[in-house]
């Protein structure tokens, strides 16, 4: 189905940005948030997500899968970093506001809504437009060391070329800073970029999330 966001505009006055989602449930036992195009030029992520919507059946897993291949709808469609509405970087826009702008209201809503239903979140990026990167899947350093060290564990298990541990500069606004602060445990990726992507990016994408 759709998360429905109403969005009035000069050619739809009530019209609204429809953002794909998929739960996927068997029984009992964790969730795992799995999310895309929190920025719009970054492909790997939505390729991966659209094909496990696509194709996970109940009895592969135990617990909930929630899928979310085009968190940033907006940006996906038009192929961009940042939303074409607001001009909003979702990744920098947490906690967001529910009266805020478009891309705001998207974060509002995972921050209230999809992440407190969650144990364990990954998030796919890559390089988009100005970016190239060595596939990588990543965690942060935390204060928490024992959520950090499911963290890589997760990491290994999602098997990409390389890993990293990683600590940023300025988390403020983050998607990554919002889930670990909830103590969630948080996994993502840089796989490739230049604006494209290739089948070994996306083979790596479909193949790890299937691995966690």
């Amino acid at each position: 189905g759709f998360l429905r966001l109403p969005y009035s505009r000069d050619d739809a006055a009530w019209g609204s940005v429809m953002i794909p989602i998929t739960v996927v449930k068997n029984g009992t036992g964790p969730t795992a948030l799995l999310t895309g195009a929190n920025h719009g030029d970054e492909y790997e992520g939505p390729i991966a997500l659209f094909d496990l919507a696509r194709s996970l059946g109940t009895e592969e897993l135990t617990g909930r899968v929630i899928i979310v291949p085009a968190m940033n709808q907006p940006a996906f469609t038009a192929g961009t970093r940042t939303s074409p509405i607001d001009r909003g970087n979702l990744n920098r826009s947490f906690p967001g506001r529910p009266d805020g702008t478009v891309t705001e209201k998207i974060a509002d809503y995972f921050q209230r809504v999809l992440l407190p239903m969650a144990d364990v979140v990954l998030d796919f990026h890559s390089g988009g437009k100005t970016l190239d990167f060595l596939p990588f899947c990543a965690a942060h350093i935390l204060p928490d060391k024992i959520q950090e060290a499911e963290a890589f564990r997760l990491v290994r298990a999602f098997g990409a070329p390389y890993s990293v541990k990683m600590l940023e500069i300025d988390a403020v606004g983050m998607y990554d800073t919002a889930a670990e602060d909830m103590g969630k445990v948080f996994v993502t990726t840089e796989l490739g970029g230049g604006g494209t992507a290739s089948s070994e990016t996306a083979g790596i994408a479909i193949r790890g999330c299937r691995n966690l």
